[in-house]
């Protein structure tokens, strides 16, 4: 096993950080920015040189044909920096994989404008009575001359309020898993969205998206009943480690923090670092940020070598996730009383840590697919 970065792996991390670091981290600090499609397409397009939205699509398609693990390392400091801004570029990651597969008309009017940053999409799979459990979606397509009609409604969609369109988890039949389709579905078409106001992560849109007989003509249908999914689970079993990651971002800013500010902060005649109590929690959030990062980066390497990673990807990202709520909770403890106002950066990191244990499957729902994998038995 090797557990060494290549130097080309390192370089673009480096590059990156440096353009993070001025061009992005300003930008974060201003939220009111981020509210504005316009600026957030900018944004988009700055990270493209460093493969966040296009880094996972094949060079023959218009991508740079990264590796997962290249773009893991990526992600990882686009996250620690700019939490808001790496959903947004996780969602052009994620839809950019699923258009790759397409055909050629779907690559050419969705896909390309993806990898260049011209349009903003969204994929539609919760719904108010369908989280986790994908086999409960209920909006329906239904087949008419030319295409489908949908009606229905998702919830908690990332990206959803500014998206050009949205990859739309529709029903064509009632069969639980042989009946979900996969259909491109144009904001002209006539979807309609409402944002949702979050504890945190407002920076982004996460939307409601509403369908009332929105027409889909014959050539957005992405996967036909029968394949959706399928083609959802491989998405997921992929960008489960990335969320993971976008928890490992937040912890380490968070423990960057609390290091910064036990150097700084005296009691008892001493600078808090010299207590012992500090070092047993600056030791446990070292620890588990580090577990959780070679838990994700040994998943995202099965992925690179083509290899099933459901249960790995499943395992790192549960543990990632509860990882980041513990070292928050120590950052937090480490500010003591300051760390509750908005003065210090570790409160709203505290109000987005809990969001990523929902986010890509639950964490009880990461435990049931463990389980089910280990034992043989679907409790769901």
């Amino acid at each position: 096993m090797d557990f060494s970065i290549s130097q080309d792996d390192r370089i673009a991390v480096d590059a990156f950080s440096r353009y993070l670091e001025k061009e992005i981290a300003p930008f974060h600090d201003r939220p009111e920015e981020f509210t504005d499609k316009e600026n957030v397409q900018a944004a988009l397009q700055g990270l493209l040189d460093y493969g966040m939205g296009n880094g996972l699509v094949a060079e023959k398609f218009g991508g740079l044909g990264l590796s997962t693990t290249t773009v893991g390392l990526l992600f990882e400091q686009l996250a620690k920096t700019a939490p808001d801004l790496s959903i947004v570029a996780l969602i052009q990651l994620e839809a950019g994989l699923l258009l790759a597969s397409g055909n050629e008309y779907q690559r050419e009017h969705y896909l390309a404008p993806i990898l260049n940053a011209e349009k903003i999409a969204c994929i539609g799979i919760s719904e108010p009575g369908a989280g986790s459990n994908i086999v409960e979606i209920s909006t329906r397509a239904t087949k008419v001359e030319g295409g489908y009609r949908i009606s229905g409604e998702k919830q908690w969609i990332s990206n959803g309020h500014y998206s050009d369109f949205i990859i739309c988890v529709a029903r064509e039949n009632d069969d639980p898993q042989a009946g979900l389709a996969l259909m491109i579905v144009d904001r002209d078409a006539g979807y309609t969205t409402k944002n949702i106001a979050k504890m945190a992560l407002n920076r982004q849109s996460t939307a409601q998206v509403f369908f009332d007989d929105v027409f889909v003509p014959d050539e957005n249908v992405l996967a036909p009943a029968g394949e959706g999914l399928r083609r959802l689970m491989t998405l997921l079993e992929g960008s489960r480690p990335l969320v993971g990651l976008l928890a490992v971002g937040v912890a380490q800013a968070a423990f960057e923090q609390a290091v910064a500010y036990a150097q700084e902060r005296s009691q008892h005649g001493k600078v808090i670092a010299a207590h012992q109590l500090i070092q047993a929690r600056v030791a446990d959030m070292a620890v588990d940020i580090e577990a959780a990062r070679l838990m994700l980066y040994a998943a995202l390497d099965k992925i690179t070598r083509g290899e099933r990673a459901d249960l790995q990807s499943s395992m790192a990202k549960y543990f990632a996730t509860e990882a980041a709520l513990r070292v928050v909770r120590h950052a937090m403890a480490i500010h003591g009383g300051n760390g509750v106002t908005r003065e210090f950066p570790i409160e709203e990191l505290y109000r987005i840590a809990p969001i990523l244990a929902v986010t890509e499957g639950t964490s009880e729902m990461q435990q049931l697919i463990i389980g089910r994998s280990l034992l043989g038995h679907s409790a769901f």
